[in-house]
């Protein structure tokens, strides 16, 4: 089954988990849902990696999707997404730190918050590591739960899914003593209809 998720209006949303742990696929469902009701998105994207045939293959409609690119500079998508999220014509502000993520004050993630919340975009942060503390909402952390293979017996030749676990870090909403895990996978496709 393929999670759908949907990120809160007003709120910070952070996704952490290392490389291949289904973050990025976990954002693009969220953004696929978004331009899929209609709703205008953008994506700050720290280090050019952003892959639009994927992300179209994903369901995400990039006719409705503004992408940023920040060229390695994080303190530059820092700005990109502080100024976005100010904008109320976007449902879903996707700030994408990778691997690298910068230093952010409990202060400037306040303010990334009151921004959200007077505009009503829901900003998603996707990273290695959590930087937003109290400011998120939500936090989710993803981890690899399995590959699957296929092709014939003696030889692996294809990636056919990748399953990862989502676990609820932090949500403001939920008592702390509850703790939610789900597990999704993300089927690969060759491309052929």
């Amino acid at each position: 089954m393929m999670l759908d998720v949907v990120p809160r209006a007003g709120e910070i949303t952070e996704i952490v988990g290392r490389l291949s742990s289904g973050r990025t696929s976990l954002l693009m469902a969220m953004l696929r849902r978004a331009t899929r009701a209609g709703a205008a998105t953008a994506l700050v994207d720290v280090d050019d990696v952003f892959d639009a045939f994927s992300a179209t293959r994903a369901g995400v409609g990039l006719d409705r999707l503004l992408w940023v690119r920040c060229g390695r500079r994080r303190d530059v998508a820092l700005c990109a997404a502080d100024l976005l999220v100010r904008c109320p014509g976007f449902a879903v502000v996707g700030l994408d730190l990778g691997e690298l993520a910068p230093r952010l004050s409990l202060a400037a993630a306040f303010r990334l918050r009151l921004a959200a919340r007077r505009s009503r975009v829901a900003l998603v942060v996707l990273l290695s590591r959590r930087i937003a503390g109290a400011g998120a909402a939500p936090a989710v952390e993803t981890t690899p739960a399995g590959i699957h293979w296929t092709g014939p017996a003696r030889a692996v030749t294809r990636l056919a899914r990748l399953r990862s676990r989502v676990h609820v870090v932090r949500d403001r909403t939920a008592p702390i003593t509850q703790s939610r895990e789900l597990e999704w996978w993300c089927e690969m496709s060759d491309g052929r209809a």
